[in-house]
């Protein structure tokens, strides 16, 4: 029962920073999940060298998140952003990154079941100027 209280709280955790240098530079990263839900325990046996007895237990829920993070250094000229969503089998997010011409190239995503993994992206150029692929 201790084990699955723990669970409960690290399951509703949530997690947020903000980490500045200096030079005008920062990080950030949240998370929120990474379940929702009931929690079921399951049991079954299946024996092996590690584990002669054969008793296995583990944790089912429906995985529920949100997290992003990005970093911003200009001395460096480090510029990139994540996020990211999770509902149950489907996934959704996006990221950009800067490249070294100046280029930002933001790629946006989805997964589930139905339609696989699917991603758009687009490149803006520091003129302004898009271009999708």
């Amino acid at each position: 029962m201790k084990y699955g209280i723990a669970f409960i709280l690290c399951v509703t955790c949530q997690v947020l920073g903000v980490i500045r240098d200096k030079g005008d530079g920062y990080s950030y990263h949240k998370f929120s999940g990474p379940v929702s839900g009931e929690i079921k325990e399951v049991l079954w046996s299946e024996p092996s060298k590690q584990n002669p007895n054969g008793k296995t237990r583990d944790f089912v829920a429906k995985p529920d998140y949100d997290y992003s993070y990005g970093v911003r250094d200009p001395k460096t000229g480090n510029a990139q952003d994540h996020q990211e969503t999770r509902d149950g089998d489907a996934v959704s997010g996006q990221y950009t990154v800067l490249e070294a011409d100046g280029t930002m190239r933001i790629v946006k995503y989805t997964a589930d079941d139905v339609n696989g993994f699917k991603a758009t992206v687009e490149y803006v150029k520091p003129d302004g100027t898009r271009r999708k692929e």
